[in-house]
């Protein structure tokens, strides 16, 4: 919106620094690193000469240090602004120093003007130029040096000058100084409230100086930027007197070109022909001039500070905030109707003491309709008649004008239209997962306008793909269609948007457990102002926002609602509720602001009003989604349609894990066309998700024969012939998929796996450098290298790989690695680094689907999650963050029952005062072996009674290690049964996947009561990664247990040898 008052005159990779709104940066007392900056500015120069007519020259000089790519990609191009009606620019160089000092000068032929891309339909504003400037031979580790000189031939305010500068804030600086050259005996307003400059008198001239040092940002300040504008710059000077000469001044610029001529006269008259008051008139002039007038959204003194006149602004349809406001007051002159010009700062608070134009980016209208003045900013386009946007009320200004009115006014503090929202949204979710619903928004007042601005900027078009973002924006992704939109300029009327959205797969089913946020978040504003101020802080506007849903779950879903939350304040009330009915869902969230601002004593009461809302915002509805009933699939199974259109719907079951419904729509799809394109493939990965290998072998051969060359089916038959031990059938598989895709990184690792997995070490290690070598980095692929470079003699290579995943190249691949790993004299800070990158690696696989088949690489990589964890358990013990090392040590321990990792959580317990748990801890570790039995055994004894309890501990221990990974059950058979599952854990101990995978076929429906059940996994913190687990559940009459088998035992496919990770 805001024409912003803001001067170009250096890089525009500058401008993002030095004259961003920023607070003055105090020097650090300590040098920050900035070796990971990109450039370093070593000095800066920034020098302005004026003399009392208002010409003057303003000077910039650079020496940047670019120290990589990013910085040469940054400073490459500079681009200089100046306007060319009122100044005159000269790039004195451009050079660049290398290292080696060899100086290499960018050719003047090199610069070119341009308009900028905002001003290429706009010629009207040809004054204003860039000049840009490609830099000849710039790298890393050269240094940029440069030197422009803009000299200001034509004063925007004859007799007077103005500047003011912001030290920069977001870059390293080493030194930036500011002289500002005046005649000695102008009287001037100078304000520096944080740096005093040095003053020098030189005859008749007088020079004020500041120079600033060592500047480094501070990247982890939290403060809210919004305090930088509250303060305002480091340096402002004025000739100004005060703010009734300079609005004189600018009623005098502007009068100049408000000019009634013939063509405004009809104009105007033709379009108040017909209305009965002056506030009509005024209404239907703001109307036109709001929704015809094209807004050119130009720095405010760009193309001069004069408006251009009224006559041309309506013949060209176009126009900047002082060229719109001109054509609105020349109208409304020839209706009779007095208004003025309005200088204000869209985020600014002006500062009384300064009267100085470059406080301003904005200009708006104020009218004389009756006693009072009515606000106008015909810029908003289609802002209802009479609002101006909230950041402009209640703010000082400049009102324009040569009369007893011209000065500082207060923009009014309320809109004349209620603010207020309404979102309805009413939808059903089917069994499968998919999500039908209505939504409908109604707004007006100040949560009108983004909505109608951000319509009206969108070709109608493809409105349907701005809604679908808008609906996403919400938290409702999905396909969108029969979009109802009032007429966006019918300003008068609230806003009204409805539409259909529809998701196919909004839940997978099933699930064991779904969170999802139904109703938008309200936005309840934070406060915009530094914790130090004493000023009065904004918390509106005022109005209310209601937020409701209804939404209708089958049976086959269990939803558990949130707390309901209620609050009430003299400024404003909010709540939130739930209800669940027969399977229908209502809840409602309600917002309202009672004032528009609060003063500072009442800064922590809004706050924890706010972290309040933001609180239940974050609060979710849960549920837990069983597979679709037997209507559910029957209805399926029924479907009818072409072979495509069940392909589809068997596609949408797939994706949603219903692999029995897929099975079932992906055999007719077959049966009816077989050469359909996919079929066989679909089919396939639906036996392969359903564990029938035998099947799924048979699909992918029958897509081969299809389609000799499909991407993706040579790779998936491998996997499965891997996991039904036909190992030398999977390993032409995987060969004839990398002769038609030979860098899938997948393909080479899983190969590579499998050959390290018979011995054949060599053609392993010539698979698995080829994957280490694919991005992205891969630790299981760097673990198994490792181990086949050991097998090969090849240890410095090894020892290299093994580094990265635990720290030290002294660890052995094939031995405790956990031992190596949490060694006591590791650095912490860099340990806990690693180990979060190797589960962000290990997350991508989980994000990216290449675990999704539970193939035997997702069974591999549950050792790297269990060392990962206890390398920063271990790191935070060293640090002292004792609980949280418990944390991360206790998840691994339970995934790993390695005995070096129950050794460190038995120090930690220890530590933490635990003695008994502790002991307990050291039992298990002797139990469970490893490298540092003799040091548990040691600790166990200094905490039993004697060595004979410790003795007993330890046995009791041995037997117990199998009893820690079982769950039991009730009945679910009285026969005696067994079968394996696959279980996976999303971030709760209760599983979101339960898969049989082979035995007794009575037990397979007990994958939904697995996935009722919680097991003894933990996660200690909230990632990507998931845990996947291999079960073996045997039942009897008297009941059933499930025991999680532990890691190295759980791999598919590892039937004719040793886990690569366990050689």
């Amino acid at each position: 919106m805001p024409c912003r008052a803001s001067r170009l005159l250096i890089s525009l990779s500058l401008v993002c620094f030095l004259s961003a709104a920023a607070l003055a940066q105090t020097p650090s007392q300590q040098k920050a690193d900035s070796s990971e900056e990109a450039a370093i500015f070593e000095r800066i120069l920034n020098r302005a000469h004026f003399e009392n007519d208002g010409t003057g020259v303003e000077e910039t000089e650079a020496v940047i240090r670019i120290q990589s790519r990013a910085g040469v990609e940054q400073f490459g191009q500079l681009v200089f602004g100046y306007s060319s009606a009122t100044e005159e620019l000269k790039v004195e160089y451009v050079r660049v120093r290398k290292p080696n000092g060899q100086v290499v000068t960018t050719p003047d032929s090199t610069a070119q003007d341009f308009a900028p891309d905002v001003l290429k339909e706009a010629p009207m504003y040809s004054d204003y130029r860039q000049r840009h400037i490609s830099v000849t031979a710039l790298q890393p580790g050269d240094t940029l040096e440069y030197r422009t000189v803009t000299r200001i031939v034509t004063p925007l305010a004859a007799g007077h000058f103005w500047y003011e500068h912001r030290f920069p804030k977001g870059a390293v600086v080493n030194e930036d100084r500011l002289e500002i050259d005046i005649p000695k005996s102008r009287e001037v307003k100078l304000k520096a409230p944080v740096r005093k400059p040095e003053i020098a008198d030189n005859g008749d001239r007088r020079v004020y100086t500041w120079v600033v040092k060592d500047i480094r940002p501070d990247r982890d300040k939290d403060e809210d930027r919004d305090a930088d504008e509250e303060i305002g710059p480091d340096v402002q000077l004025t000739t100004f007197a005060d703010w009734r000469q300079l609005a004189q001044w600018y009623a005098r610029l502007q009068g100049e070109r408000m000019v009634v001529d013939d063509s405004v006269r009809k104009k105007a008259a033709e379009l108040t022909k017909g209305a009965g008051s002056p506030t009509e008139k005024a209404r239907r002039l703001y109307d036109f001039v709001a929704r015809n007038v094209r807004y050119v959204s130009l720095s405010f003194g760009i193309g001069r500070y004069q408006p251009h006149a009224a006559t041309d602004v309506l013949q060209n349809g176009y126009g900047d905030c002082k060229d719109k406001h001109t054509l609105l007051s020349a109208m409304l002159r020839a209706e009779g109707i007095q208004s003025y010009p309005v200088l204000i700062h869209s985020s600014r608070k002006l500062d009384a003491d300064v009267p100085s134009p470059a406080q301003f980016d904005h200009v708006i209208t104020a009218a004389r309709l009756g006693p009072g003045l009515t606000w106008l900013d015909t810029t908003t386009e289609v802002a209802p008649y009479g609002l101006i946007l909230y950041q402009l009320r209640n703010k000082q200004a400049v009102l324009a004008s040569e009369d007893a009115d011209g000065g500082l006014q207060r923009t009014p503090a309320d809109s004349p239209v209620k603010t207020s929202s309404h979102f309805l949204l009413d939808g059903k979710f089917s069994e499968f997962g998919a999500l039908d619903a209505t939504l409908e928004l109604t707004s007006q007042g100040d949560r009108d306008y983004p909505m109608r601005a951000g319509f009206r900027q969108v070709p109608q078009a493809r409105w349907k793909e701005f809604v679908r973002v808008l609906s996403a924006s919400w938290g409702l992704p999905g396909e969108v269609d029969d979009i109802q939109l009032d007429p966006i300029e019918d300003t008068a009327k609230p806003f009204r948007l409805k539409y259909h959205l529809h998701q196919d797969s909004y839940f997978a089913v099933p699930s064991a457990n779904v969170n999802f946020r139904p109703i938008p978040p309200l936005g309840v504003p934070a406060v915009r102002a530094s914790t130090k101020s004493k000023e009065p802080f904004s918390i509106g506007p005022t109005g209310e926002v209601n937020y409701r849903v209804r939404l209708q779950f089958p049976p086959n879903y269990t939803v558990r609602t949130p707390l309901v939350v209620k609050m009430a304040r003299d400024y404003g009330e909010y709540s939130s509720s739930y209800s669940l009915n027969k399977g229908v869902l209502e809840g409602e969230r309600t917002l309202t602001v009672k004032l528009n601002e609060l003063p500072a004593s009442r800064r922590a009461d809004y706050d924890s009003f706010r972290n309040v809302t933001r609180s239940d915002e974050d609060q979710v509805l849960s549920a837990s989604i069983l597979p679709p009933s037997g209507q559910g699939q029957t209805a399926s199974a029924k479907l009818e349609g072409t072979p495509a259109e069940l392909h589809k719907a068997g596609v949408k079951s797939l994706q949603s894990k219903d692999y029995r419904t897929a099975i079932d729509l992906l055999k007719r799809v077959v049966e009816q066309d077989s050469s359909l394109k996919e079929g066989w493939y679909d089919l396939g990965l639906a036996y392969a998700g359903a564990n029938n290998h035998a099947e799924a072998i048979s699909a992918f051969r029958k897509q081969i024969e299809l389609d000799p060359n499909h991407k993706s089916a040579n790779g998936d038959l491998a996997m499965e012939l891997q996991q039904s031990g036909q190992a030398e059938e999977a390993i032409a598989a995987y060969r004839a998929q990398l002769e038609i895709v030979p860098f899938q990184k997948s393909a080479h690792k899983n190969l590579g796996m499998l050959l390290a997995q018979l011995g054949r070490n060599a053609d392993a290690r010539t698979e698995l450098e080829t994957a280490a070598s694919i991005p992205p980095d891969d630790p299981e692929t760097r673990l198994s290298l490792a181990q086949v470079y050991t097998r090969l003699g090849e240890n410095a290579k090894a020892q290299e790989l093994m580094k990265g995943l635990t720290g030290s190249a002294a660890a052995d691949p094939g031995q405790d690695i956990f031992a190596a790993a949490l060694a006591a004299n590791l650095d912490p800070a860099q340990t806990e680094n690693e180990a979060r990158q190797v589960l962000y690696d290990i997350g991508e696989q989980f994000d990216s689907g290449e675990y999704d088949r539970l193939g035997p690489s997702a069974f591999s990589a549950m050792r790297l999650v269990a060392l990962a964890w206890s390398r920063i358990g271990w790191s935070k013990f060293l640090r002292g963050e004792n609980l949280e090392a418990m944390q991360f040590l206790n998840s691994a321990w339970l995934l790993s029952q390695s005995g070096t990792v129950a050794n460190r959580l038995g120090q930690a317990l220890e530590k933490q005062g635990q003695r008994e748990k502790a002991r307990q801890m050291y039992a298990f570790a002797v139990a469970a072996g490893g490298s540092v039995v003799a040091d548990s055994r040691e600790r166990l004894g200094k905490l039993a009674p004697d060595a004979s309890s410790a003795e007993k501990a330890a046995a009791q221990a041995a037997s117990d290690l199998a009893q820690l990974r079982t769950v039991k059950f009730g009945a679910i058979t009285n026969k005696t049964v067994s079968a394996r599952f696959n279980l996976v854990f999303d971030s709760s101990p209760r599983p979101d996947r339960a898969e049989f995978v082979e035995g007794d076929e009575v037990l397979r429906a007990a994958a939904a009561q697995l996935r009722e059940k919680d097991f003894p996994v933990k996660f200690p913190d909230v990632s990507s990664v998931k845990i996947v687990r291999r079960g073996q559940l045997s039942c009897n009459d008297s009941g059933c247990a499930m025991e999680l088998l532990p890691i190295e035992r759980a791999q598919p496919g590892s039937g004719q040898a040793a886990s690569a990770v366990n050689k």
